[in-house]
């Protein structure tokens, strides 16, 4: 198992994988202004969300074989916990999985809980196919 400790920001993606510092410049903000259309979170901008972030991901050429355990301080990552796992620290794959569904399937809930917060939804994306595309199978919410 390889440890990650990941920071996503409206501005970067960074990745630190043993002694190796991975970062994409394109955060956030890429993600909902190649996603979102019409200022609204449906159906469409999730898949759009996937494609890129799908995209940005194999930029990376890292091996999936490896199983990986991941570490953030990132504030979405908290708002997440609270909101689909009750503060919860450490979340596993089918944790995330599970609440990812419940959010597509109720999305117009979730957009009220969160006041249409994009960057949040696309967070949301980014962390599920990290876990997929990366293969990370948990990840420890950590203060810092």
């Amino acid at each position: 198992m390889q440890d990650l400790i990941f920071a996503i920001s409206s501005e970067k993606i960074e990745l630190q994988l043993s002694d190796q510092l991975l970062q994409l410049d394109f955060g956030l903000n890429y993600i909902v202004t190649q996603s979102v259309r019409f200022g609204r979170m449906d159906a469409l901008a999730i898949e759009k969300m996937i494609d890129v972030i799908e995209a940005l991901l194999e930029q990376l050429k890292l091996d999936y074989h490896s199983q990986r355990i991941a570490q953030t301080s990132d504030v979405y990552m908290r708002q997440l916990s609270a909101l689909f796992f009750n503060d919860v620290k450490h979340i596993d794959r089918s944790m995330l999985e599970h609440a990812f569904n419940e959010w597509v399937e109720r999305l117009e809930y979730y957009a009220d809980k969160a006041e249409n917060d994009f960057k949040l939804w696309a967070y949301f994306v980014l962390i599920r196919e990290m876990m997929h595309h990366l293969n990370v199978v948990e990840i420890t919410i950590v203060n810092r």
